[in-house]
């Protein structure tokens, strides 16, 4: 069986979301479920050249992913256009991007789950930590 890291790792580089689940002690990664929005074809628009992420930003993420995933922390990972989000729950995510880190949810980086990324996305970048609007 394929370990969880090394199932990480091969949907980074194919550029799909992920979840990584805790059950009984034990840590799953899935690939994540499409939306259930229903949009006739004609009102997709096409976008070319979608960019992926860079070689240093999937290196990051693998990180990111493996340091939560080593502290059995359930979360969800989208990737996007040269950034990558991972969500703990609605209100608390962490958005990276090239020039930084944006903390969403968090009083401080010293809060759980974030502490446990907190060191590689200060090497990454700026941080900033952001409350939510109401």
């Amino acid at each position: 069986m394929v370990g969880w890291l090394e199932e990480a790792s091969r949907l980074i580089e194919q550029g799909k979301g992920f979840e990584v689940k805790v059950e009984d002690g034990e840590i799953k990664v899935e690939e994540a479920k499409p939306g259930k929005v229903k949009l006739p074809i004609k009102g997709v628009k096409k976008y070319a050249g979608r960019r992926g992420l860079s070689r240093e930003m999937k290196n990051l993420l693998l990180e990111v992913v493996e340091g939560l995933g080593s502290s059995k922390v359930p979360f969800k990972v989208t990737i996007g256009g040269g950034e990558f989000i991972v969500r703990f729950d609605l209100d608390r995510y962490v958005r990276v991007h090239g020039e930084g880190a944006s903390v969403v949810g968090f009083r401080s980086l010293d809060e759980h789950p974030v502490s446990t990324i907190a060191g590689l996305l200060r090497e990454h970048g700026e941080v900033k930590l952001l409350s939510l609007v109401r």
